[in-house]
């Protein structure tokens, strides 16, 4: 297996496909589709693309951070006590370990994502 590998954008293979957990779920009841590229670290990196459909859950990062890119869509993140910051397509953010608060999907999204488990 080779050491280099590309994160494809618009993957062509049918995604994984399933509903947002009902624990986190806020409002509505989103399909989210998920192209799982790369793990490695023994599982402790994960990289991969991933859509939502407009919806508001709690986002929680219990022992792991999130790199985010988007590549499509439009997002509000609320953490907790905070105020609320919007992503737009072409935005990377960085939810750290220990983040806590609202993510509102106000346009369907598209996401590069890394995490890094402890």
């Amino acid at each position: 297996m080779s050491l280099l590998q590309t994160v494809v954008q618009h993957p062509s293979e049918a995604p994984a496909t399933s509903y947002a957990d009902p624990k986190i779920l806020l409002e509505g009841n989103p399909l989210l589709e998920k192209w799982a590229h790369v793990a490695s670290g023994n599982d402790k990196i994960k990289v991969g693309v991933m859509t939502c459909e407009p919806s508001v859950n709690r986002s929680v990062k219990k022992g792991f951070f999130e790199f985010c890119y988007l590549i499509e869509g439009l997002i509000e993140l609320t953490e907790d006590g905070g105020e609320t910051v919007t992503y737009k397509a072409g935005d990377t953010f960085l939810l750290q370990e220990g983040f806590a608060g609202t993510w509102r999907t106000v346009e369907k999204y598209k996401k590069v994502y890394v995490c890094v488990y402890d």
